[in-house]
């Protein structure tokens, strides 16, 4: 079965009626039915563009409520295919995930040097876009409450070059009572219902039943209040779902200015998309995607704060270690710090390099962050995630250009040519694509086959 036979079995399981009560005290713009027959069609995903990205090689259309977000206008490009994208120049996601962002500012400069929280983080599309955005001197906290979730959450941070983060695996509530009231801005992508999912064909005829609407909505409620326990008074939240129920999204809000914890905060250059005050939505029969909400929301100056507590409880085999006890390898491969020092720990057989002015909760939250070694038996070896650092967080002694033909055999798993020895980074145009070890013709490939095309 092809995925556009799925999107329309998945998306004729629903009628009108069920629709129009699953979306609940909120009128439909165009009407259920033309939303029914939207949900039947393929919506192909946005290119969220890094801000140092170079111009792309095919052409595009813009996403009118992010700046950063466009889409390729021919069918037939494979935007996951380029060097561009190997490159950590793009990241792919459906257009109405792009709306939170929005809320949050991720497309301007307001979110440089902040303490900003993802509590719901993995795989990773909103976090990266939130790390992008704080710039040099503000930290992320990605946390995701599922352990088995935070490979492909690494792996995304990792794309954007940065170091400015760390990652976590708590239960919200438990993450708040460590921690304490610590950020300026806190993300929730809230589990949900999952009714916009059904036009991606990932979603079960449950998503619009009473039941599951208000098993999420008891759900959120709970997550939204560690949420804002998180928050610096003043701070904010800004909360989104991929889902259509109203007790899922305005509901929730309206539930938080009730209890006098917050106000709505709006966001002007998404007033075309206004459901209510603060809050947002994206339909998949009027903006040609699988349908979104976001609500952003200012904490209370007079919310009361909490105090971390920073009992530090390292894992079974963590140490923190000087750079004197780093990998013998360690100076072959890397500067002995990168602008700003670093703060080393070894967890088992991976080495994380946390950045020095980290915020002193980071070490007793942590379950990984900016990986930097890992090791194979007795053997240390340089990591991926630390190949892909830009810009300031750059580490790298030694790189390799290859043109773009040696670029895309590397991309499929190849080895490449080399005249120099040792680890090194290959890149094309000045993008890192991952390492090699050359024995002074022919240079390895290392690259994960996560990485692979």
């Amino acid at each position: 079965m092809s995925d556009s036979d799925s999107q329309r079995d998945h998306a004729s399981i629903f009628s009108v009626a069920e629709i129009e009560s699953a979306v609940g005290a909120i009128e439909i713009p165009g009407g259920a039915a033309a939303m029914r027959e939207a949900m039947s069609r393929r919506h192909f995903n946005a290119l969220r563009m890094h801000r140092s990205a170079a111009d792309l090689d095919f052409e595009t259309k813009p996403v009118d409520w992010y700046s950063l977000g466009c889409k390729a206008t021919a069918t037939d490009v494979r935007p996951s295919r380029t060097l561009a994208y190997a490159g950590g120049d793009f990241y792919l996601q459906d257009s109405g995930s792009l709306l939170a962002l929005a809320a949050a500012g991720c497309d301007t400069d307001e979110l440089a040097g902040q303490r900003v929280c993802d509590l719901c983080a993995a795989p990773g599309g909103k976090a990266s876009a939130l790390l992008e955005a704080i710039g040099d001197d503000g930290f992320l906290l990605a946390n995701e409450p599922i352990r088995s979730r935070i490979a492909p959450l690494k792996y995304n941070l990792a794309r954007t070059g940065s170091d400015r983060y760390a990652i976590s695996s708590l239960d919200p509530d438990r993450l708040a009572d460590k921690v304490g009231s610590e950020f300026d801005l806190v993300l929730v992508d809230a589990p949900c219902s999952g009714q916009a999912l059904v036009s991606r064909g990932k979603q079960n005829p449950a998503a619009m039943t009473d039941k599951q609407v208000q098993h999420s909505a008891s759900r959120q409620n709970r997550i939204l209040d560690a949420a804002v326990r998180l928050l610096k008074p003043g701070g904010r939240l800004v909360y989104s779902t991929c889902t259509f129920a109203v007790d899922e999204n305005e509901a929730q809000m309206q539930r938080l200015v009730d209890a006098d914890w917050g106000t709505p905060a709006s966001v002007t250059n998404l007033s075309d998309y206004q459901s209510a005050s603060g809050c947002y939505r994206l339909w998949p029969h009027l903006h040609d995607c699988a349908g979104a909400f976001a609500a952003s929301m200012q904490l209370a100056d007079s919310f009361p704060t909490r105090t971390a507590k920073l009992s530090r409880k390292k894992s079974r085999n963590e140490t923190r270690v000087s750079e004197k006890q780093l990998p013998k390898d360690w100076k072959q491969w890397y500067r002995e710090s990168a602008s700003k020092p670093l703060n080393y720990h070894i967890d088992g057989s991976v080495l994380f390099g946390f950045a020095a002015d980290a915020p002193a909760w980071v070490e007793s939250v942590a379950v990984a962050g900016p990986e930097l070694a890992y090791r194979t038996g007795q053997t240390w070896k340089p990591s991926h995630e630390a190949a892909m650092r830009k810009g300031n967080a750059a580490m790298a002694l030694q790189t390799h250009e290859v043109d773009e033909a040696s670029a895309r055999n590397f991309m499929a798993g190849s080895t490449i040519s080399c005249p120099d020895r040792g680890w090194r980074i290959a890149q094309h145009q000045d993008r890192p694509l991952g390492w090699i070890k050359s024995d002074g013709r022919v240079g390895k490939n290392h690259l994960p086959g996560s990485a692979r095309w």
